[in-house]
């Protein structure tokens, strides 16, 4: 028997994030419920629910004024997949983003990349998740660095201000910004595994001496999301046993470049963050 859906799109809450989080634990992503919470408080969410009220197709609009935001979160529940849930909730978000005046942005999987160029996104740039297999923790870490030590710099890079977003993620305890000079990185972690990332560096040396210190001071799987043209630190990455797990592709709809300033972005925050 087919499983009963409702048709209604409908504006999501932070309600919804334990639904959210069984959506992106089914797809094997790395999201924790904080994460759910945080985004869909920050951002706009959108969902429909089964008959039985449940969450099953979520997609998310994450504003970054005052020129582009993000598309991500495209999730739908296994039973329910191929009925056009997904095109019209990425739809929704696209023209949540378009009405308010900011360019739609994504990073997809080589699968999404398929439908989202038919939708008018138009590729930007690759990206690689490189995962390593275990981190070493240190005895001793890097001082405490507030969010708001990194942020102008963080605008510079990524075009728009991110303070309130990664503020919040950088404050739970067991995250970390790791400071030099020249850059930072952030070390957050996740449902399967620690993401470091972004890391923002004004030369491909200091990003590569980012890395090297956040990965001291991280125990377990890591993963990071690197653009291609970051060369140094994907041989660096490679080097130090490192290896490609997937492909990503940054994509845009109207626009053919990233906003900000790309070269000094060694590691993006993540494909539900940009």
């Amino acid at each position: 028997m087919v499983p009963d859906a409702s048709d209604h799109i409908e504006r999501l809450t932070a309600a919804d994030a334990a639904d959210g989080l069984a959506l992106s634990t089914e797809a094997g992503w790395n999201q924790t419920e904080a994460d759910w919470t945080l985004l869909l408080d920050v951002g706009i969410g959108f969902g429909i629910r089964s008959g039985a009220g449940r969450v099953i197709a979520t997609s998310l609009a994450l504003p970054y004024p005052p020129d582009f935001g993000w598309v991500s979160l495209v999730l739908v529940h296994a039973p329910y997949r191929r009925r056009g849930l997904a095109t019209r909730l990425m739809g929704r978000a696209v023209d949540a983003l378009r009405t308010a005046g900011l360019v739609p942005m994504l990073d997809a999987t080589v699968a999404g990349r398929a439908v989202y160029t038919t939708l008018g996104f138009a590729d930007v740039e690759r990206i690689n998740r490189w995962r390593g297999v275990d981190g070493t923790t240190v005895d001793t870490v890097s001082d405490v660095v507030d969010f708001a030590a990194v942020s102008d710099l963080d605008a510079s890079a990524f075009g728009a201000d991110r303070t309130r977003l990664l503020g919040a993620i950088a404050r739970r305890p067991e995250n970390r910004i790791v400071l030099i000079e020249g850059g930072y990185a952030l070390i957050r972690h996740g449902r399967t595994a620690a993401q470091i990332g972004p890391i923002v560096a004004t030369t491909p040396e200091a990003s590569v001496h980012l890395f090297r210190l956040a990965v001291q001071q991280t125990a377990g799987p890591i993963v990071l999301d690197v653009p291609e043209r970051a060369q140094m630190l994907s041989t660096t990455l490679e080097e130090t046993g490192f290896a490609i797990e997937r492909p990503l592709i940054r994509m845009s709809h109207g626009r053919s470049q990233s906003f900000g300033s790309p070269s000094l972005v060694a590691a993006i925050a993540g494909p539900e963050l940009g």
